[in-house]
């Protein structure tokens, strides 16, 4: 699936590079690559779909897939439903060709007699080969892409120190037309699994979690995006807004060198070199909208509790816009 580019307009201000330090940077760490996987999709009608509930099955149209790179999660009935495409081929066949020949036939009397011959026009068949083009359409009914969620692709080979500022992967908010209904996702668990490598490490899974505000459309109802809840480009339906619950995992870290350390999630942004980190995006829709997911490795006081995600981040009031739209099918009872 092609990804439309990211591009970004800050909303409200820019994040301060002293991101609520826990411990100043000590020790550097390898990372061979990252990955992550979805689960527990709390939905509208109430009700979790995943391993800690309901099972993903086609009733509730909740899919946790590996996809054109990505793991993926996605949700809701497509207002798309499929249509037919073009599919020439190169045939060849039997065909029936008719021709005409001259034939010499006789011709007799009234008696019966032989008088002569004359010169006559017939037709006939001929089966040959014709080879031609030919339109056997084919029936594109949707997939799994015509459907809104989330997707994450990793990253590999980073070289960190403590603290330091990195770019863990990409996010990407799958925000297609769907009708609304019982089985839109509105939070979905995220675990990300650190490959450490062979430094006695290992693999450690850190977990998080986002929520997705899937607004209604009213696309031609809003006063071109101005009636939406969040910035919303002119002629679209209202866009979405993605925030992640908490920066730090708390439940899980690991141990290296007798330190103990977690993952801090630290912010979205196009890359790194702006510093523009915002906690939470703003996708538009009829589009794929993706952004760089920036963290860092911190080390934990074990002597006092961990700060609150909002002392660390200071965030609020922070929307990352997203661009790029695809023209879709859109009704007030679509989001």
């Amino acid at each position: 699936m092609k990804t439309n580019q990211f591009s970004a307009l800050i909303y409200a201000g820019v994040v301060a590079t002293t991101l609520g330090v826990l411990s100043q940077p000590a020790d550097a760490f390898v990372i061979t690559n990252t990955s992550a996987t979805w689960d527990n999709v709390t939905v509208t009608g109430g009700g979790i779909i995943g391993s800690g509930g309901t099972a993903a099955n086609d009733t509730n149209m909740i899919k946790f897939l590996n996809a054109d790179g990505m793991n993926q999660v996605r949700w809701g009935e497509s207002v798309y439903k499929g249509h037919y495409e073009d599919n020439w081929e190169l045939v060849t066949r039997d065909v029936q060709v008719q021709k005409t020949r001259q034939v010499r036939v006789p011709v007799y009397n009234n008696r019966g007699k032989l008088t002569g011959y004359k010169t006559e026009t017939q037709s006939y068949y001929e089966t040959v080969k014709k080879t031609e083009w030919v339109n056997n359409k084919v029936w594109v009914a949707p997939t799994y892409k015509n459907q809104s969620g989330l997707g994450y692709k990793g990253v590999s080979n980073l070289d960190l120190a403590v603290g330091e500022v990195f770019n863990i992967g990409t996010l990407t908010h799958f925000n297609q037309t769907i009708f609304s209904g019982n089985f839109i996702g509105t939070k979905a668990d995220f675990s990300l699994v650190l490959d450490f490598g062979d430094v006695g490490i290992g693999s450690q899974k850190f977990d998080f979690a986002f929520s997705i505000d899937e607004t209604r459309n009213n696309q031609g109802n809003n006063n071109n995006g101005k009636d939406c809840p969040y910035q919303t480009d002119a002629g679209k339906g209202c866009s979405d807004k993605i925030t992640w619950d908490f920066a730090i995992d708390q439940k899980n870290s690991f141990t290296y060198n007798n330190e103990k350390y977690s993952l801090e999630l630290v912010g979205f942004a196009q890359s790194l070199a702006n510093q523009n980190l915002v906690n939470d995006f703003i996708s538009q829709e009829y589009t794929d909208n993706s952004a760089s997911l920036f963290a860092r490795l911190v080390k934990i006081d074990t002597t006092q509790d961990i700060p609150e995600p909002t002392s660390l981040l200071g965030l609020a009031g922070l929307g990352l816009f997203f661009a790029h739209s695809r023209k879709k099918k859109s009704e007030e009872s679509v989001i």
